[in-house]
């Protein structure tokens, strides 16, 4: 049995350890050049912060997945950290960010462009959601190369799990989050296949938890 000695000096460096994450989170922030200012159509304040931009998969064929992140409105260094794919397959996960669960509801204009108000369901209002375009070709995520558009649902996981890490390297402020992974109709596969990625991969990621809305 350990010394009561042993065990403070156990509680200390897990302390400092804690302390040390801490300030190297702090130090490594989301990046300033994705900051979202401004939507077209919406004329008053967001109500928490929006990054937008691409993370690259493939440096060879520039396969690109695009992304759009909003912060929660309640805590955002506490509150879960949601990815959602929408399903299709090759539906872009705007349609959720738009219709659905997104900060805005939007009013058509037959004389211009639509216009935003807030949604008060949002699901930001109690997490922070990442809104991802995957695979490449859908909505704004892209290769150089046609060969690249040619995929399947392994692929795509793939291409996913690699987004997944390269983004909490741009947004590691977030890593100490609950993660969850959602989605909707073909994300019914999208979902597990990448669930499994996570789960089976080397770098540890706060994985919690898969949900579905009528998957297929």
């Amino acid at each position: 049995m350990g010394s009561p000695k042993t065990g403070l000096l156990s509680n200390w460096a897990l302390l400092i350890s804690a302390v040390c994450l801490s300030f190297v989170l702090a130090a490594h922030s989301a990046p300033e050049e994705a900051l979202v200012t401004h939507l077209p159509g919406f004329n008053g304040t967001f109500p928490s912060k929006h990054y937008s931009g691409y993370v690259t998969i493939d440096p060879k064929t520039e396969k690109r997945l695009f992304y759009y992140f909003v912060l929660s409105e309640g805590q955002p260094s506490k509150d879960p950290v949601v990815l959602w794919l929408n399903g299709g397959p090759g539906c872009s996960s705007f349609d959720g960010f738009v219709y659905e669960h997104g900060p805005f509801n939007f009013e058509l204009s037959y004389d211009g462009l639509p216009k935003l108000h807030l949604n008060q369901y949002g699901w930001s209002k109690v997490s922070n959601i990442i809104y991802l375009d995957s695979p490449a070709g859908v909505g704004f995520s892209y290769a150089n190369t046609t060969a690249a558009y040619i995929t399947g649902d392994n692929e795509t996981a793939l291409d996913s799990h690699t987004f997944l890490l390269k983004w909490f390297e741009l947004y590691p402020e977030f890593l100490l989050n609950p993660f969850f992974i959602a989605g909707e109709s073909y994300a019914g596969v999208y979902v597990p296949t990448l669930a499994f990625e996570v789960a089976k991969g080397t770098a540890s990621l706060p994985f919690q938890l898969v949900y579905f809305v009528h998957p297929y």
